[in-house]
């Protein structure tokens, strides 16, 4: 199996992000509820994109678990804090869940639908598989696209046309890429609780407070069940750029500080 380039920025500490659902590291770069130039500043961020954005690539969660385990043991990276968005944020979960040795730290951003809530979401993704296997973008697919609103209006308020730039990314896979990436979220769902009530290591949860795609429940749900987590809930630009001085902080208590 050929694993993905690595995008890799700043020195110390191996801090690997997973980008969301239709995203990659050109829309990262974009938009991202992580600041990637300020942890890069204390901490080496490894970014890719998952499966290489293959059309035949495995994205469910578990998948992309092992992917990112043949990640980490190709490059031999030590204990590591992990963190995602999304669909990223998922397959966090995973690896810290089967892997715990290898996670250091967790920072899980705006987590999606899980366990009953995340039933109507597995039905729909595979309707839209199997609508979208067609060798060009349905113009549905293309629509339903276009109704999402990332990035949250306060960010787009202050940096005006970053919602365009996603859009046209999100819109710029190969058209055989969406019915798998659909097909990888039907397939995926987070561990049993009682599986994740067993991650032991510090952890930073993220969420918005009315954002239906990305259920402030679940990030709470999480929150609970993962013992000395932290959880802050981003409403406003002023949260946003306090998220980042937390993340700081954050990374800093568990051990990132290249200059140390």
């Amino acid at each position: 199996m050929r694993l993905p380039s690595l995008h890799i920025s700043g020195l110390g500490y191996p801090f690997i992000w997973l980008h969301g659902m239709l995203g990659s590291v050109e829309s990262d770069s974009v938009y991202s509820m992580i600041d990637f130039k300020r942890v890069s500043e204390i901490a080496s961020v490894i970014r890719y994109d998952s499966c290489g954005k293959s059309v035949t690539g495995d994205y469910s969660w578990n998948g992309m678990t092992d992917e990112l385990l043949d990640i980490v043991n190709h490059h031999k990276f030590g204990p590591m804090i992990l963190g995602g968005t999304s669909m990223g944020s998922g397959t966090a979960i995973h690896f810290a869940v089967r892997f715990p040795e290898k996670v250091k730290a967790l920072i899980l951003v705006t987590p999606p639908p899980a366990w009953e809530k995340r039933q109507g979401v597995k039905a729909l993704y595979n309707k839209i598989a199997m609508k979208a296997e067609q060798p060009t973008m349905p113009d549905f697919l293309r629509r339903l696209i276009t109704l999402n609103q990332d990035p949250p209006d306060f960010f787009e308020n202050e940096h005006p046309g970053t919602r365009q730039l996603l859009l046209d990314f999100r819109l710029g896979f190969d058209a055989l890429y969406y019915p798998q990436i659909y097909r990888g979220g039907a397939a995926s769902d987070f561990p049993a609780p009682e599986e994740i009530e067993k991650i032991k290591v510090p952890t930073l949860i993220a969420a918005f407070p009315d954002d239906l795609n990305h259920p402030l429940e679940i990030a709470q749900k999480l929150n609970e069940l993962i013992a000395g987590s932290e959880m802050i809930v981003i409403s406003d630009y002023d949260g946003y750029l306090k998220f980042q001085e937390k993340i700081r902080e954050f990374l800093i208590k568990v051990g990132c500080d290249n200059k140390s």
